[in-house]
């Protein structure tokens, strides 16, 4: 099922500062900072059935909360550059001692269960619509004056009928267990999830 999702990066970061100090050694004077990709990565090893726990949703959204209280400048992440590649979400997440591999599996299972519950809700809306669509076309069917209407009005009624086969038919593929299990799992929290999702994309 194709899933589109937004995603809820912003461009902020922490980047380290260093300077030499002078030195009878040359090489020492001359040291740069090591760079983000000589620094040791997280180690997360996820589970084998995919889902995810309520501590990790809380983990998740608590990383979310300290994003949108970076972008209000209500508490900025000590160190944070504007102008460095390291994702807001990601920065954070490492100020607030969060594995960032973990976070960013979480983040991959989150997005994934919100794509298909909002493909389901899609789905849902599209069907109600068509199935009143297809109930006036009949009705004006039946009522038509001419021939040439009737079949004007049956053409259309094929066309629709069609597409609400079509629909029927998406909205019976079955995601994976896992998705399934995140879906439930993410639904006590989806207000917060929707409020998160909205400060970060309308920073005040």
């Amino acid at each position: 099922m194709r899933r589109c999702v937004r995603e809820l990066l912003v461009v902020l970061a922490t980047v380290g500062v260093g300077c030499g100090s002078p030195d009878a050694n040359p090489a020492a004077s001359t040291s740069a900072p090591l760079s983000r990709a000589a620094e040791p990565r997280d180690v997360y090893r996820p589970p084998a059935d995919g889902r995810v726990t309520v501590a990790q949703v809380e983990m998740f959204l608590s990383v979310l909360d300290r994003v949108r209280l970076n972008l209000r400048g209500e508490r900025p992440t000590p160190g944070s550059d504007p102008l460095s590649s390291v994702p807001a979400d990601v920065a954070a997440a490492r100020a607030r001692g969060v594995n960032v591999e973990e976070f960013l599996w979480v983040k991959e299972r989150v997005l994934e269960a919100e794509a298909a519950t909002m493909t389901a809700r899609l789905n849902a809306s599209a069907l109600t619509m068509l199935e009143k669509t297809l109930a006036d076309l009949k009705a004006r069917r039946a009522d038509a004056a001419d021939e040439g209407s009737r079949k004007l009005l049956a053409e259309q009624t094929a066309q629709f009928e069609a597409e609400a086969e079509r629909v029927r038919r998406e909205s019976k593929v079955r995601e994976s267990d896992a998705v399934r299990s995140n879906m439930k799992t993410l639904e006590p929290y989806r207000s917060r999830l929707a409020a998160a999702q909205d400060a970060l994309e309308k920073p005040r």
